[in-house]
């Protein structure tokens, strides 16, 4: 089911005179069926039906609205002719995932085919699906890579539905012209089939030791050796890569996990290469934060649209 954007919630401090100043300020909202809007279009997801069915923490059904409100009062240091609009979200009614993601997918695409940029919020990884669905479908003749920024591959089978940790072997499965980088894999909350999957798709990964590890400039080589293979490329961050002091409120809270300053300048020199369509943030469960998790989110939407 989808509902237009909502303004109520775009709401926060202003200075005596201030025009200009903060998000809440210049975002606007709209309703994706009666026009899509040009610019950065925030959608969320409202979902976690698929982290109920991957036995994960409930809660992240109410991450969109948590990551708009750490989002209103972020400082304004683009120009005039960037866009925000805030396009709504796109809620699971009953346990009826699979429409919702076919209803996310669909509107992914036609945001791409408009030329704005989607920044889809999250909901469970299971966004991820219908993210990469809505790219594969709006470049159907192009080679597509999806970086994920996560320690879970999520290329668990899915016999009874889709779920949270299936997302990427639904992709496999579906779209022969899928293409995967992980970053950030732990290997003891990944079982052994999904590396065997891995190297019958010939897709290589950035483990966490590597993650942290290695120098920016050895992770950098790698990301962009998978990034000039591809002709677009969109990016999936999942909370729960970061330590869960950071991190708290995400559905699978991680005990060794990245801090931001491992994860931040690679993003920003990803977001650089005009081949990104499109960008989502998942597994945000308010239920479990303290404000950190949401704040930190934000901070990624932030560089998003500050070096897209």
């Amino acid at each position: 089911m989808y509902r237009p954007g909502n303004q109520s919630i775009w709401k926060g401090r202003q200075d005596p005179g201030s025009v200009r100043d903060v998000w809440h300020q210049v975002v606007q909202t709209a309703d994706l069926n009666a026009q899509i809007p040009d610019g950065f279009c925030f959608l969320g997801f409202c979902s976690d039906v698929g982290v109920k069915r991957n036995h994960g923490r409930i809660g992240a059904v109410d991450g969109p609205d948590a990551i708009r409100k750490a989002l209103v009062n972020l400082a304004i240091h683009f120009d005039e002719n960037t866009k925000l609009t805030d396009v709504g979200d796109v809620v699971v009614s009953g346990n009826q995932l699979e429409n919702a993601q076919k209803e996310l997918a669909r509107y992914t695409t036609a945001m791409i085919g408009n030329g704005t940029f989607p920044i889809l919020m999250g909901g469970g990884h299971e966004i991820s699906y219908a993210h990469g669905k809505g790219v594969m479908d709006a470049f159907p003749d192009e080679k597509v890579g999806m970086i994920n920024f996560d320690p879970h591959f999520d290329l668990r089978a899915y016999p009874q539905g889709a779920h949270s940790g299936s997302w990427a072997h639904q992709l496999f499965d579906e779209y022969e012209n899928f293409h995967y980088l992980p970053i950030g894999i732990n290997e003891a909350v990944n079982i052994a089939p999904m590396f065997k999957l891995m190297r019958e798709k010939n897709q290589s990964f950035i483990s966490m030791e590597e993650l942290l590890g290695e120098s920016e400039v050895d992770l950098l080589a790698r990301i962009n050796y998978f990034v000039d293979q591809m002709d677009k490329v969109c990016i999936t961050l999942d909370l729960d890569v970061f330590s869960a002091g950071v991190a708290p409120g995400v559905s699978a809270a991680n005990p060794y996990g990245a801090l931001p300053h491992h994860i931040k300048p690679l993003m920003n020199k990803i977001f650089q290469s005009d081949k990104i369509v499109s960008f989502d943030v998942a597994e945000m469960c308010p239920k479990y934060d303290d404000g950190r998790t949401a704040k930190l989110a934000a901070s990624f939407i932030y560089d998003v649209v500050n070096t897209v």
